[in-house]
């Protein structure tokens, strides 16, 4: 059977390229919808990206949903910088004729997954900040008995690309990450730990440039990348959100461990933080679970010619 999944996105190049990949595995994953959420960019530029995205790769059968505009207590910090005006780098969506299908955020996600057949459960894909899933599991608590993990990007025990100590998806609105860490449901943790080792190289990105339409719409969004502060200078650019897409679909390139893990929800320099809690019996971690698989490992050159074989494989319908 194909597996389930709900993809939560802030698209976001990275997050075009994983979505782009998704679709393309759609012998392996069903993909029940998208939901948007304000992170790269604003929630009304994300959610045009989210459409255009659906429209360009031929699945309006897709439900695509606009979600939260802001964090749950904190003020949107929004990356264009990395991203651009448009969220998509050097590409300019332009306009699209389908529609939302709801505005409703975590309480359509709810009414979608509830839905499936009472045997089938999902993956939940979180590509972007947690805000839809942590208003998902703190206002409809059963919808936890649908979700069989959520897979995330988001978080690192090594160092951060926000601040020193966080990466930018758990940073954005740790008080929701922190709801999903402390859910119950079980997570994989796809941090810089394991993010930074997956990227594409420029020579890939030449690759593209000589596919089809849709692999020339990846090339210049990821050009954008080798321009941009984080990367310019640099020879490859991390593929961040198509490590959980990845993960789902060859697991056998990745290792890690399982850890009881909160997030810290400070105002200081310690802001976002994931912190493993292994074996500190205190009050804030009494009865923690195991419950956060944290990826630390992966095969670098398998994951490079994967996501390469899927993007390239993607044809406009």
């Amino acid at each position: 059977m194909k597996r389930n999944i709900w993809i939560d996105t802030d698209p976001g190049i990275d997050d075009a390229v994983a979505i782009t990949a998704a679709f393309a595995a759609d012998d392996r994953l069903n993909i029940c919808g998208i939901s948007a959420v304000a992170g790269n960019q604003t929630i009304d530029i994300v959610t045009h990206n989210a459409l255009w995205l659906t429209e360009l790769l031929g699945r309006e059968d897709v439900s695509v949903v606009r979600g939260a505009d802001r964090p749950l207590i904190r003020e949107a910090y929004h990356a264009g910088d990395i991203h651009g005006a448009y969220g998509l780098g050097y590409v300019n969506p332009g306009g699209v004729s389908r529609q939302l299908s709801s505005e409703q955020g975590a309480a359509y996600i709810y009414q979608r997954i509830m839905e499936l057949p009472q045997e089938e459960k999902v993956t939940m894909v979180t590509i972007g900040p947690l805000t839809n899933i942590g208003l998902l599991v703190r206002a409809f608590p059963d919808a936890a008995q649908k979700i069989d993990q959520i897979v995330c990007m988001g978080g690192s025990t090594v160092e951060g690309n926000i601040t020193a100590t966080a990466e930018y998806n758990i940073w954005a609105d740790p008080e929701a990450a922190d709801m999903v860490f402390q859910s119950g449901i079980p997570i994989v943790m796809c941090g810089l730990d394991v993010t930074m080792k997956c990227i594409l190289r420029k020579d890939d990105i030449d690759t593209l440039e000589k596919g089809d339409d849709i692999q020339k719409l990846l090339s210049k969004m990821l050009t954008f990348y080798f321009d941009s502060p984080a990367y310019k200078g640099m020879e490859a650019v991390a593929m961040h959100d198509s490590v959980p897409v990845l993960y789902l679909l060859c697991p056998d390139i990745f290792s890690g461990e399982a850890h009881a893990m909160r997030v810290s929800c400070t105002e200081d320099m310690c802001r976002g933080m994931t912190v493993i809690y292994d074996g500190a019996y205190t009050y804030a971690n009494r009865g923690l679970l195991k419950n956060v698989f944290v990826v630390r490992d992966v095969d670098g050159s398998a994951f490079r010619r994967e996501l390469m074989k899927l993007l390239m494989n993607v044809r406009r319908p």
